[in-house]
């Protein structure tokens, strides 16, 4: 019988998603939408720069395709390595899987 093998995560994703990562994202994140209310003219010249962003964004992809498809095996083994890389500083630093809020400034 065949057993059905879930694909690694990437090593983005999981550091992504690690609380600290994670909620320091999203306090940025709220503080950065906070001050574009806050002020009109800087929101619109953030909206104009966000915008610009995802057109560039949208086009380097679509030209990097069929590299990052040729070199998807490459990219593969270069994940698990980052991976196992993670796992070892996972480790060594507690920290990183407790979110923003719990991780106070002189601690070690």
């Amino acid at each position: 019988a065949l057993v059905a093998v879930d694909p690694q995560p990437s090593v983005v994703t999981r550091v992504a998603n690690l609380p600290l990562v994670s909620s320091t994202y999203d306090l940025v994140s709220s503080a950065y939408v906070s001050t574009k209310d806050q002020y009109p003219y800087l929101k619109s010249v953030c909206e104009m720069a966000e915008k610009g962003v995802k057109t560039m964004t949208s086009v380097a992809v679509t030209g990097a395709l069929p590299i990052i498809q040729k070199l998807e095996p490459q990219i593969a083994v270069a994940n698990t390595y980052a991976c196992k890389g993670l796992d070892r500083i996972e480790e060594k630093l507690p920290i990183l899987n407790q979110p923003t809020a719990q991780v106070s400034l002189g601690q070690k």
